[in-house]
C-alpha cells in the first residue's frame, strides 16, 4: 500500500475550536481517512519496494539511490558511530541496506518524507514545534536502542524505529490542527483528551505504513505505564522505559522515583544505578544518531 496522499482540496477557511477539531479529528481516523502531506516521489518508492517481500537489499538500493539526498541520509546512517562502532566504511547502499535492515530503512524514508515536508512553506509556523518533535523522537530512540541492547529484551534496530516513531501522533495533530485552524492551549480539556490519543493516532498511521506489528503495538501502548505482565511485549516494555527517562537525562535525581513508578523497569529487570549507567552511554552516542538523521 503507498503512503496515502494528501488530500488537494481547500481546507476549511473557519477556525475550529479545540473541541470541535477533536471531533474532526475522530471522524478523519475512524474513516482511515489519515491527511498527511505528500511523501516525495521516491519515499514512496522505498515503501513500495520494501512491501515486496522478494525484494533484494540490491534492489532497494537501487530504488534509494534515485535520490541523492536520501541515499546520502541511508549512507550517512549506516556510517554513524551509533550504529556502525567499528567505524569500518561503509560506501555501497547495499551494504548499507543490509546493515540497517528493512524496518530502518523504511523508518529513515519516513523521516527523510517528514522532514521534507518540514521544509515546506505550509507548515513554517509549526517548525520550532516539529523541531521539538523531532528531537526528542532521537532522544527517545537512542535510550530505547541502548536499553534493547543492554536487556537483550528487544531487538536495537526495531526499538531504534519504534522510538523515532514514537510521537508522529502528536505530528500529525500539530499538522492537522494547523490546516483547521485549531488554536490548542495547553490546558484545554480537548487538548489533554489529544495529548492522551496520540499513540492511537501513531499506531493508526504506522499500521498504514506497514511497519512491523510489534513496532505498532509498541507505540500504540507507549502511554499504557501500568500495563500488566500479560498484555506488555518486551518491545512495549523498552520504549514506555525509554519515554520515561527522558526528563532524567537531565535531572538525575528523577531516575529513583521513575524508576519505581513504571512497572516496565521491573519487567526489564533494571534499577536506578542501572539506568544511570544507561543514560550515561546515551549521552555519548545521541549526537551521532542526530546528526545522522537531520537534514
Amino acid at each position: 500500500m503507498a503512503v496515502p496522499a494528501y488530500q488537494t482540496q481547500k481546507e476549511p477557511t473557519r477556525a475550529l475550536a479545540p473541541s470541535e477539531f477533536l471531533k474532526e479529528l475522530s471522524a478523519e481516523l475512524a474513516s482511515g481517512d489519515l491527511r498527511l502531506p505528500s511523501f516525495p516521489a521516491v519515499a514512496q518508492r522505498v515503501q513500495r519496494a520494501l512491501e515486496d517481500p522478494r525484494a533484494t537489499p540490491a534492489q532497494v538500493a537501487r530504488v534509494i539511490g534515485i535520490d541523492a539526498a536520501l541515499a546520502v541520509r541511508i549512507l550517512r546512517l549506516a556510517n554513524s558511530a551509533f550504529l556502525n562502532p567499528s567505524a569500518k566504511p561503509i560506501t555501497e547502499l547495499q551494504q548499507a541496506v543490509k546493515r540497517l535492515g528493512h524496518q530502518l530503512v523504511r523508518c529513515t524514508a519516513v523521516s527523510f518524507a517528514l522532514q521534507q515536508m518540514n521544509a515546506g512553506d505550509g507548515v513554517a509556523a509549526l517548525r520550532p514545534q516539529l523541531h521539538e518533535l523531532w528531537r526528542k523522537g532521537t532522544l527517545v530512540a537512542s535510550i530505547a536502542y541502548v536499553l534493547a541492547r543492554e536487556t537483550r529484551a528487544a531487538n536495537p534496530d526495531e526499538a531504534l524505529v519504534a522510538g523515532l516513531m514514537h510521537n508522529i501522533g502528536e505530528l500529525y495533530i500539530a499538522v492537522r490542527a494547523h490546516q483547521h485552524g485549531a488554536v490548542l492551549g495547553a490546558d484545554d480539556a480537548a487538548t489533554r483528551v489529544l495529548s492522551n490519543g496520540h499513540p492511537r493516532i501513531a499506531a493508526a498511521i504506522l499500521g498504514h505504513w506497514k511497519f512491523a506489528p510489534s513496532i505498532v503495538s509498541a507505540v500504540g501502548n507507549q502511554n499504557t505505564t501500568d500495563l500488566p505482565a500479560a498484555g506488555a511485549g518486551p518491545l512495549t516494555d523498552v520504549l514506555i522505559a525509554a519515554i520515561s527517562l527522558v526528563p532524567c537525562v537531565f535531572y538525575r535525581g528523577l531516575l529513583d522515583d521513575t524508576v519505581t513508578a513504571v512497572a516496565a523497569f521491573r519487567r526489564l529487570a533494571l534499577n536506578a544505578d542501572d539506568c544511570k549507567q544507561l543514560l550515561g552511554t546515551t549521552a555519548r552516542q545521541i549526537k551521532s544518531l542526530h546528526s545522522a538523521l537531520a537534514a
